[in-house]
């Protein structure tokens, strides 16, 4: 890297932290994680729902079966993992239009914390979110078809341990990489506010899609970590699945609202070198 690039990085950095408003993102990243809980199920039956149709039950079943071989069995994740996909192969046409709705609420909330991040003004912000939502929703089915693509690879290569899960983690990280990025794309282009410019997009999407991947691979460490979730919560399994989750969504969402903003001072950066 030629030192006027290093210096133009470490100016984008300071300028993130600089203009990032540290006061309000967890009560933001916490309102995104309330939508989340809300949509993300949905929107998850409604992907596989439409995998299923492309692919056919059996292929989809397949899929999940070899990805869930590679993990932890603890805290039912396997068991819930199943239970998801028999649920949206046995969805009607109409079951899986019905979805849609709670699906788009997730676009809601998203957009309402972009919002707080952004220099752009907004209106019908809870339909335009949940509009863009949609439009996410409409090629999120591929993104989990390639996902599922490489289960049958890389489960047994997790289940085997020692080098093969090695190397099971390396092709895990780029195919997640790829297509988390992709879809933080989608979310920055079409749920956020305002008209980022495409290179921008790329950038901050790719490079928050890095750090996306890397924090979803801890995720399945930390369902490996032999703690009862419930314990904290008197024993109730559910309330502390819940409690677990909401923690690990709110985080991912942490996460996701500094790369968007990263994006917005990089599309500004570029938009300034083109003027000048």
């Amino acid at each position: 890297m030629t030192n006027a690039r290093r210096a133009r990085a470490r100016g984008l950095a300071s300028e993130v932290g600089r203009t990032f408003p540290g006061s309000d993102v967890a009560l933001w990243a916490a309102g995104a994680t309330y939508f989340g809980i809300v949509g993300l199920v949905p929107l998850a039956l409604a992907s596989l729902w439409a995998v299923g149709r492309i692919v056919g039950g059996e292929a989809l079943t397949n899929a999940m079966d070899a990805a869930i071989v590679g993990l932890p069995g603890g805290h039912g994740t396997p068991q819930a993992l199943r239970t998801l996909t028999s649920t949206a192969l046995g969805m009607s046409w109409i079951q899986a239009l019905v979805v849609l709705f709670p699906a788009s609420l997730y676009g809601e909330g998203l957009r309402r914390a972009f919002l707080q991040l952004s220099e752009a003004r907004d209106r019908l912000t809870g339909w335009r979110g949940r509009a863009g939502l949609l439009g996410v929703a409409a090629v999120a089915p591929f993104l989990v078809l390639a996902v599922l693509a490489v289960a049958p690879t890389v489960g047994p290569l997790y289940a085997a341990g020692g080098w093969s899960l090695v190397l099971g983690i390396v092709i895990a990280f780029h195919v997640v990489f790829a297509t988390v990025s992709l879809a933080l794309v989608a979310l920055f282009r079409f749920v956020a506010p305002g008209k980022l410019g495409w290179r921008a997009l790329l950038i901050g999407g790719f490079a928050s899609g890095s750090v996306l991947a890397g924090f979803l691979q801890g995720f399945v460490l930390f369902l490996a970590i032999p703690v009862e979730w419930s314990a904290p919560f008197g024993g109730l399994p559910i309330v502390g699945a819940v409690t677990a989750l909401g923690l690990w969504l709110y985080l991912l969402h942490l996460l996701v609202l500094a790369g968007y903003r990263a994006t917005v001072v990089i599309d500004a950066a570029l938009s300034r070198g083109h003027r000048a």
